[in-house]
């Protein structure tokens, strides 16, 4: 009893601070969403982006940005290229620009956690000295208030992006609150445009899903990507995002190993072959595997089969 009164005494004289995020599901212009809603004028709360060790080359599982940079929200970030990993769109972190990718719509956060989003125009390198962090995908799905999609105009083609689809957007409310939404269900950009809308976003863009799509939440990873992915948006609650060193692991040097020689004894590891990779799980490709990269690794290298795709069942 005491112990209660005690909690509310403490609450009624500020000595409890809610906490400034909050995540729900429902509905939204006829769709199902799961939100995390992130209230930016809180000062506890920072924002960041994280990218894969051998950036704009590597890819890291979901858990291993977690692990490192230990966020208390995370989601997969823009899309990347399934043959070598690059980004498609500019990525800024700590004010530095790590990558310039040049092309879709950008999310552009400042010092003082004011958002802007707007497009980029294509091939043309952007001015973000304004912003301490900038995560470019796309394509935008609200502007200004008004639902506003053109993927073509954006230099979106693939059909495996353009078709309906589950998804995720970052958007961000005239009362400043960052919106995290992933759609249960399939939808069109123009759908997930509406959907932003009548959550009353500001503006909107589209992040990477499919067998990127990654959730973390307080300490429970929601969805875990059917791949390993390039890049993270992060927000950090209570302590700010951490060092350069860790968002972006190669902006601080480190000493270069000594190249070690082949084993004498092991023929294998000197021997180099031409391998398919699943574009998915980046595991050794089989006949079931829908798009493959071709890779040349030494023969003790060589990764296990990919796990997602098998033979049907039946066949």
């Amino acid at each position: 009893m005491l112990s209660a009164l005690f909690l509310v005494i403490s609450m009624l004289l500020g000595g409890v601070q809610a906490q400034p995020d909050k995540m729900w599901t429902g509905k939204a212009a006829g769709s199902s969403v799961q939100v995390i809603s992130v209230d930016l004028n809180d000062p506890r709360v920072s924002l960041s982006v994280a990218v894969a060790k051998g950036s704009p080359y590597g890819v890291e599982p979901f858990h291993a940005f977690i692990s490192r940079t230990k966020p208390t929200i995370c989601v997969n970030g823009e899309y990347a290229s399934k043959t070598d990993f690059r980004p498609i769109g500019d990525i800024v972190i700590k004010g530095r620009l790590v990558y310039s990718g040049l092309m879709g719509t950008a999310f552009c956060i400042t010092k003082d956690k004011e958002i802007t989003v707007k497009r980029v125009v294509y091939g043309h390198a952007s001015d973000w000295s304004a912003y301490e962090t900038v995560l470019a995908c796309g394509p935008a799905l609200v502007l200004n208030g008004r639902v506003d999609v053109l993927p073509e105009f954006e230099r979106f083609s693939d059909p495996h992006v353009m078709g309906a689809a589950p998804r995720l957007g970052l958007g961000v409310t005239r009362d400043n609150h960052l919106l995290i939404v992933h759609t249960i269900s399939s939808v069109s950009f123009l759908q997930f445009g509406r959907i932003m809308l009548a959550l009353n976003c500001r503006d909107a863009m589209n992040l990477d899903a499919g067998a990127s799509l990654g959730m973390y939440y307080r300490g429970e990873t929601l969805i875990t990507p059917g791949r390993h992915i390039t890049n993270v948006f992060e927000v950090h609650i209570g302590t700010p995002a951490p060092d350069i060193s860790l968002l972006y692991p190669q902006a601080v040097p480190t000493p270069m190993s000594p190249v070690s020689r082949p084993d004498p004894g092991n023929s294998n590891a000197k021997t180099a072959i031409a391998v398919s990779l699943c574009a998915d799980s980046m595991g050794r490709a089989s006949p079931y595997c829908p798009q493959t990269v071709k890779r040349r690794l030494l023969a003790n290298k060589i990764p296990r089969p990919c796990p997602f795709h098998k033979r049907p069942a039946g066949e």
